[in-house]
Order: C-alpha cells, then sequence, then structure tokens
C-alpha cells in the first residue's frame, strides 16, 4: 500500500451528535437521564478510532449565543424548534465523553463549527496535509478538494461514506466548489435559508450547470426559459445573494491548528470508566473497566485433615468466611455435592473437594470425614458466612446433615433490592459493578465444568469475590436505605424458604392418574365440539388454522394482529373478545385451558417427585418479582387457576401424609385493606373497621344510584371496579371485563372516585413522587426503579405509570406475606410444634399439621398473620384445615 499522506480528521461535533439523538431513541439510566445522544455519539467515535486509526484528531461544537450568521438575517435558524430538552441536557455528557477520550476540543464564540471546521481544513492543506471532516451534513461538502475528503460515518451497522470530488458531484449533481451555488437558489429550511421562491434542489442543480454559478445565473436571468424560475429570481435576487453568504463557510476563524494538541492520545481509562458507570452503559463500562488482576488469587486444594483444620481456624480467627458451595445440577434438592470453596481474606481461596473420583483428586479425605470437620464451623452462629446465593447452599449443606447458621450476607439478594428490574445476576456483572473488575462471564459454581480442576477454579473464584463484594454492596443497601428490609425480612426468610424446600408437599400420584385419563376425555369431546362448530376438522393446536377457520371460514372480523408476523391473532384476549360474536372461539379458549392444566400440572407433577422423600420440592424465588412477590418453580404453584372447578381438581391431588393434615390460611382482601392504609380513605377504613363487606359497600355507596341490577351482579361488578383501580386498569378494559359500554365504564370510574377521593389523590400523589425520584417503595421500604415514567411513548409511559400506584400496593402485600412467614417460623419453633409451612402462593400460606396439634396450630396461625403488621385496619385471615390442599382451600 501506499504511504499514507499525513492526515488530520476534524469532527463536526454537533451534526454527530444531533444525529445520534434522532437515530437512537428512548435510551436512559436507571436514575432517567435521558442517554440516547451520549451513547450514539460515543459509539460513533469508538467505531472512528477503530477503522481509520487517526494520527491526528480534533473536535469542534457549536457554542451556545448568536453568530455573525444572525447578525446578517435576524431569521437565520429562526424555525428550528428550541432545542428538546432531553438532547440539551446530554450535550455537557458529550462534552465529557470527549475529555475522557482527550479529543482535543476547538471552539470560536460567534462562529459555527462548520467554520472552525473549514478553518481548520484549510490550514491543514497549506501544512501539506491530508484533512479528512467527519460529519453527515451537506454544508460541508463545499470544502472537498483534492486535499479536504468529507467522511460520513453511518449509522451502526451501515456502511461509511467518503466523499471525494467525484462523489461529491454524483451525490449532489455538480462539483464541491458549487454546492455553495446549489444551495443558495434551493434555500435550506433546516437553518431558514431562504433561496430563492420557487426553486427546488433539481431546479437549481441544473441552473447552476447551466450557468456555472449564482452570478452566474442572475447575470442571465433574462435567458431561463421557465418563467416560473424568471419571475423568482427577479423578485429575489438579494435573498438569493444573502443566502450564498450564509451558506458559505468562513475560513478566517481566529483558530489554528496545532499538530502537537491535535495528535492522538489515549483515553483516560479510569475516567472513561466513571462515566460510562454514570451513565449505565455496560458494555462500555466493562471495556474499560480496570482488568481483574486474576493472578492475585492465591488457590489451595485441602486435601488433608490438616489443610482442613487450617482452613477452619483461619475462618474462626476472621470471625467471618465467604463460601462457594459447588455442586451438578440446577435444582439443589437434586443436585450432586461437589465440593465446597472458602475464603476469609482477599486474595485467597480454599477448595474442600467432596465427591471427585480418586484419580481426579487422588490424595483427597473421604467426604464424610471432610464434612464432619467443616459441620461445627458451618453451624456456628458466631461466625458470619457470606454467599452468592445462600438459600441454594443452604439446601444443599442440610441435604449432608450440616444447617448453615450464621448467613449474614447475601450477594443475590442484595443485588434484587437495588435493583429488582433487572434480569440476571451474574457474578462477573456485579464483580464489574461494584468493584470495576472485569471478568469473563460464567455460570455460578458448578453450573458449568464440575471436573476437578473446573470446581476448584470456579468455587475458589466466586468464594474470594463475593468476600469482597459483600463490603461494598452492603453500603451500597445503606445508601439507598435498603439496610433494614434486607437486615429484617430477605435475610431471614432464606431459612424459612430453604426449609420448605426441603420438606416438601405430597401429591397423589393415583388420583394425577385419574384426572389426566379424565381430562383426555374432555379434550376429545371439546375437539369434537369445536370440529362441529367450525363445520370441519383441523388442528386446534395450529394457530394458522385457527385463524383460517375464524377469519376466513366463518368470516370473524380479525382483532388484532400479531407484532412479529402482522398475522391476526387468536390470543386469549381476542378470542374473548369474539366469544360474543360466536360459540367457537368460547369452546377454543375451553379446550386451551383444560390442555394447559394438563400438560403443566397433571401429567408434570408425577415428574417432579423426589425418588428419596417422595415429595414435590418447589423452588421458592425472592429475586425475581420487581414488585418483591415470591415466585415459585417446578411447579409454578402461582398459575394454578384459584376460582374454577380444574384448580380445584389440581389442589385435591395435594395431600397430607398419614397422621397429618393441611392447614390452608389466607389473607382476606389483603390489596383493598394496605390500600385503605396508604391511602387513609376514610369510607374505605371505616368499611374495614366495622368488618362490612367491602364489596357490598362500594356496591351501595358508589353504584346505587346506577341502572338496577340484580344484586349479586352489582357486587359483581363493584369488586370488579375495586380491582381494577387496585390494577391501574382503564375504561376500556373494565368495560371488557363486567360487559358494559366504555362510557358507563367512565362514568363508574369517576363516581368511585368521587367517594373515594382519598384514593385519586394517593395515587396521584404516588405517581407524581415517583417521576420525580424514579422510584417507588413500599411500606417496608423495599424499592422499585421506573425510569419510564419519563418516556415519550405513551404506552410505555402509562405501563410505567400503572406499576407505579401498583407496586406500592402489591408490594407491601409481599412485604406483609414475608413478614408473617418469618414470625410464623420462629412461632412454631419456640413453642416445638411438628407444624411446618410447605407452601406460599399469593396471599396463602399451606402448612402440614399433625392431627394432635391442628386445632392449636389453626388458632397461632391465625394469630400471627393477622398481628403481622399493624395498619389502619384490622387484616383478616381465613384459614381451614383438610385432607387436602383443596379440602383446606
Amino acid at each position: 500500500a501506499m504511504a499514507r499522506d499525513p492526515t488530520v480528521y476534524l469532527i463536526d461535533g454537533s451534526a454527530q451528535f444531533h444525529r445520534a439523538y434522532f437515530a437512537i431513541r428512548g435510551l436512559t439510566t436507571s436514575r432517567g437521564l435521558p442517554t440516547n445522544a451520549t451513547y450514539g455519539f460515543t459509539t460513533m467515535l469508538r467505531k472512528l478510532y477503530e477503522d481509520e486509526k487517526p494520527e491526528w484528531i480534533g473536535i469542534s461544537f457549536d457554542l451556545p449565543g448568536p453568530t455573525f450568521r444572525h447578525e446578517e438575517f435576524a431569521d437565520y435558524k429562526a424555525h428550528r424548534p428550541k432545542m428538546d430538552d432531553e438532547l440539551a441536557v446530554q450535550l455537557p455528557y458529550v462534552r465529557r465523553v470527549c475529555e475522557v477520550f482527550r479529543l482535543p476540543m476547538i471552539d470560536a464564540p460567534g462562529f459555527e463549527a462548520d467554520d472552525v471546521l473549514a478553518t481548520l481544513a484549510c490550514q491543514g492543506v497549506l501544512a501539506g496535509m491530508r484533512v479528512v471532516v467527519v460529519s453527515a451534513d451537506k454544508d460541508l461538502l463545499q470544502l472537498v478538494s483534492d486535499d479536504v475528503f468529507v467522511l460520513n460515518p453511518g449509522r451502526e451497522g451501515s456502511g461509511t461514506t467518503l466523499y471525494d470530488r467525484k462523489k461529491v458531484e454524483e451525490k449532489f449533481g455538480v462539483p464541491p466548489d458549487r454546492v455553495v451555488d446549489v444551495m443558495a437558489l434551493a434555500g435550506d429550511a433546516v437553518d431558514n435559508v431562504p433561496g430563492v421562491a420557487g426553486i427546488g434542489d433539481k431546479g437549481a442543480r441544473d441552473l447552476i450547470r447551466e450557468f456555472g454559478s449564482l452570478e452566474g445565473v442572475l447575470a442571465n436571468t433574462a435567458r431561463i426559459k421557465r418563467a416560473a424560475y424568471r419571475q423568482g429570481l427577479t423578485e429575489h435576487r438579494d435573498e438569493a445573494l444573502l443566502s450564498k453568504r450564509l451558506v458559505t463557510l468562513r475560513t478566517d476563524v481566529p483558530v489554528v491548528l496545532d499538530l502537537d494538541l491535535l495528535r492522538r492520545r489515549d483515553p483516560d481509562r479510569s475516567a472513561a470508566h466513571a462515566l460510562f458507570t454514570e451513565l449505565e452503559f455496560l458494555n462500555l463500562v466493562k471495556e474499560y473497566a480496570p482488568s481483574a488482576i486474576t493472578t492475585t488469587l492465591h488457590r489451595d486444594v485441602a486435601t488433608s485433615e490438616d489443610a482442613v483444620r487450617r482452613v477452619i481456624a483461619e475462618a474462626r480467627e476472621a470471625g467471618q468466611l465467604a463460601l462457594a458451595v459447588v455442586a451438578e445440577g440446577r435444582e439443589p434438592m437434586r443436585a450432586r455435592l461437589v465440593g465446597i470453596a472458602l475464603a476469609t481474606a482477599p486474595g485467597k481461596a480454599t477448595y474442600v473437594p467432596l465427591s471427585h473420583s480418586v484419580i481426579e483428586a487422588p490424595d483427597a479425605l473421604p467426604p464424610g470425614q471432610s464434612l464432619e470437620l467443616l459441620g461445627p464451623l458451618l453451624e456456628d452462629p458466631g461466625v458470619t458466612k457470606v454467599a452468592l446465593d445462600g438459600k441454594r447452599a443452604r439446601v444443599l449443606l442440610s441435604r449432608e446433615g450440616i444447617r448453615l447458621a450464621g448467613l449474614g450476607f447475601d450477594v443475590l439478594i442484595a443485588a434484587y433490592l437495588v435493583n429488582p428490574g433487572r434480569r440476571s445476576y451474574d457474578l462477573a456483572d456485579l464483580s464489574f459493578e461494584y468493584l470495576g473488575e472485569r471478568r469473563e462471564a460464567r455460570n455460578g459454581a458448578g453450573q458449568g465444568d464440575a471436573s476437578f480442576e473446573g470446581a476448584a477454579r470456579s468455587g475458589c473464584e466466586e468464594a474470594e469475590i463475593v468476600l469482597r463484594l459483600a463490603g461494598p454492596m452492603a453500603e451500597r443497601l445503606a445508601s439507598e436505605a435498603l439496610e433494614s428490609v434486607f437486615r429484617t425480612m430477605e435475610l431471614p426468610l432464606i431459612g424459612v424458604l430453604a426449609e420448605m424446600e426441603e420438606t416438601g408437599v405430597l401429591v397423589d400420584r393415583s388420583l394425577l392418574a385419574e384426572m389426566s385419563q379424565e381430562m383426555e376425555g374432555q379434550i376429545a369431546v371439546l375437539t369434537r365440539e369445536i370440529h362441529a362448530l367450525a363445520r370441519g376438522e383441523f388442528n386446534v393446536n395450529s394457530p394458522v388454522q385457527l385463524r383460517e377457520v375464524l377469519f376466513e371460514r366463518l368470516g370473524l372480523r380479525a382483532g388484532r394482529k400479531t407484532a412479529k408476523t402482522r398475522a391476526a391473532s387468536t390470543a386469549e384476549e381476542v378470542l374473548e373478545d369474539l366469544a360474543v360474536e360466536h360459540p367457537l372461539p368460547r369452546k377454543i379458549l375451553d379446550y386451551r385451558s383444560v390442555q394447559k392444566l394438563k400438560s403443566t400440572y397433571v401429567d408434570a407433577l408425577p415428574a417432579l417427585i423426589h425418588p428419596e422423600t417422595g415429595r414435590i420440592h418447589a423452588s421458592f424465588h425472592q429475586t425475581v418479582a420487581a414488585t418483591g412477590r415470591i415466585s415459585s418453580s417446578d411447579p409454578n404453584l402461582q398459575n394454578i387457576p384459584i376460582r374454577t372447578a380444574e384448580g380445584r381438581r389440581i389442589r385435591q391431588a395435594f395431600v397430607a401424609e398419614a397422621g397429618h393434615v393441611l392447614l390452608s390460611a389466607d389473607y382476606s382482601q389483603i390489596e383493598l385493606r394496605i390500600l385503605a392504609h396508604l391511602s387513609k380513605d376514610a369510607t374505605l377504613i371505616d368499611a374495614f373497621q366495622r368488618g362490612e363487606d367491602i364489596h357490598d359497600r362500594t356496591s351501595r355507596e358508589v353504584f346505587g344510584p346506577f341502572s338496577p341490577v340484580a344484586p349479586d351482579e352489582q357486587r359483581r361488578r363493584s369488586k370488579m371496579i375495586n380491582y381494577a383501580l387496585l390494577y391501574g386498569k382503564g375504561a376500556y378494559t373494565l368495560a371488557r371485563d363486567i360487559g358494559v359500554t366504555r362510557r358507563e365504564a367512565e362514568e363508574f370510574i369517576d363516581a368511585y372516585f368521587a367517594r373515594y377521593s382519598s384514593v385519586r389523590r394517593f395515587i396521584d400523589e404516588t405517581i407524581a413522587r415517583a417521576r420525580e425520584t424514579g422510584t417507588v417503595r413500599t411500606l417496608l421500604g423495599r424499592l422499585r426503579r421506573l425510569p419510564d415514567l419519563n418516556a415519550k411513548n405513551f404506552q410505555v409511559r402509562a405501563e410505567a405509570e400503572r406499576q407505579a400506584m401498583n407496586t406500592p400496593v402489591q408490594g407491601s402485600a409481599a412485604d406483609l406475606i414475608k413478614k408473617a412467614m418469618i414470625d410464623l417460623d420462629a412461632a412454631l419453633r419456640s413453642r416445638g410444634l411438628a407444624t411446618r409451612l410447605i407452601l406460599q402462593i399469593h396471599d396463602e400460606l399451606l402448612l402440614e399439621t399433625p392431627e394432635k396439634e391442628a386445632d392449636m396450630a389453626l388458632a397461632l396461625v391465625k394469630e400471627v398473620m393477622e398481628g403481622a403488621l399493624v395498619l389502619d385496619v384490622p387484616l383478616v385471615v381465613d384459614a381451614r384445615l383438610g385432607k387436602s390442599w383443596a379440602e383446606a382451600h
């Protein structure tokens, strides 16, 4: 390749910043700061550095305030709307990006960035340099010459265009030195350059090609064939000349091209890391992080009794230890324990192998002996333990007969409390976020490589990072006022949930087999009925065939389209809407619900029975739902339908073991009670204090004056309305739910808020406060971040508002049930009862109790649950006993 002439790159900062703003939409930090332009600008800059590897580089921005063009033409840029606030707030950040890249900024008051670039380009050419101007702005094409090029860097993924003379002529229709003449005739709406009325881009190009220049066109006006052009040029001669002056770039700006100043320097990595952390550009934060010095981790393997005793002594002396329990398999009740890694001081960790083959770990102690030595340390509450996932560690150890005690910090739960909306909690991300270290993303210990070397490496690394994470994460919890919910609620809950997982619940296999047969029959009957209604057979499970039957064969009107394929949707709500017009959609819904229950529960539950315990051990998750609610998997209990006959059938299969009964206890109307407490609404509080039926009261208070309907129908509507408002449903959804017109639904809502005025005020204030802080909190101080409250898109914003009003209510209900579980566990223990918590579903707790304890347990559960929090309204718990969950429910 030819040796490249020395080239200087000059960036049009303002043009690239504007362009980035419109290219990427809706990017904000969790605190609601818009970052789309900053991000787009940063990626453009990095791409430029990577592709061009510039040796000399500078950037210029327009400064605020008028320029010489405004003095010449007061209306210059007049129609340009005031810069969007969302763009204006990002300007300082873009300048900071240039600072961390150590990219020199050259600006001159009274001139635009383009003039600064034109002047520098001129000086560069005189100094014998090649100049590349980086911009997407066509004004700059006038600078192109044998030595000056314009580079339009293109968006992410699209190509870059380099304009030389030939390319300008090809794209613009005239050579570079005639660009200003074309713009003078055509004008520029963006900058409010007037041009000549009646002459557009094409006309301007034709005229300049014919007469050579603006002056040539003006001298030959009489010879122009088109009357409109002749008239325009005669009347607007001065505007044309003014326009040419406005679009011509100045090359006499008081700036100097200083090559020493413009020599490219490496970015300031630590400043870049800090800035990108603040802006939450996670991929860039990773890139500019100080690399983790992995060699500093000193790894030991304890294979002798002395070595294990030495680690135990170190831990006792330090008073704390981080542990990583390495196991093969996802579900802790079924996973195989492989080894335990311990860390007591930064920079070192020790791996105790437990079940590796003799070939891999020839001199390891027998696992029984290692566990016997470690047991007393792990069970000592006086030595604080920190872990990535304490519940998993606890369940795994419990299966080996060790009761882990003294858990003082759980990394996953801390990360969840700080931001409950995040999707994953990868150890690499956390070590990066809190310690500023870059690591390879890897699954937690024992999710991957279970070889001796792999387990020792991943276990030691996890334990050592966790040890160092605990401090900064605890500080973050304290600074966000989350310390108390962490200490008093989430940490103690780990033990309660671990025990529920270990205990499990008994299911009746033969009943499930019988139900499976029965449902098979139901599905066959429904299929026949569906085919009859559809006037022909088709595959009911195929959306494509169903679409054809509904919208083509039966001619029902298509509702919404699916997002991906734009085909008519056959989703549940669409079928609900269509069911009004034709019986087939209702049958399809029945078919789907039977089929779903059969596959999700009836056929899946037997496969989940543990080979050793004969029971099902669901996993309970504390770090999934953004509202703070507990979720469950294998099986997901939260999805069992509450009121249907099928749901009841499935609950029949959950049974108590011999000599025991099940005890189901659930909070009555908990969310409405919490709403009454939070909103301080006198009418609601009064109804609950008198022990009235709240739906009857709403029915009397609000809907008495409306058209008379049967009392039970009126109560059903009132109930729907009470809950609709709680979940932030609008009139449209409510109208569909209760089968009234949208107008009536609006009247209902107005009537409701007129009666419960403090509820309206509470909702409005909650949303307003959330919009200011970007967060909402529950009764006990749990936090949820809602950056979308300021989104431009209406739907996105409306959803965030719904979450803002719903989270304090739902999240406080979650706080309450968690507090009740912790209190209940303590009460059962302190009285030495054998009754045990086995499941948690929404606002309900399920316990298994020996028959002889049942009555005592029933009274105790009611008392503890009703006293878990003191609110302005009484808490009411319904509790029942039964041989099966259905009987007790």
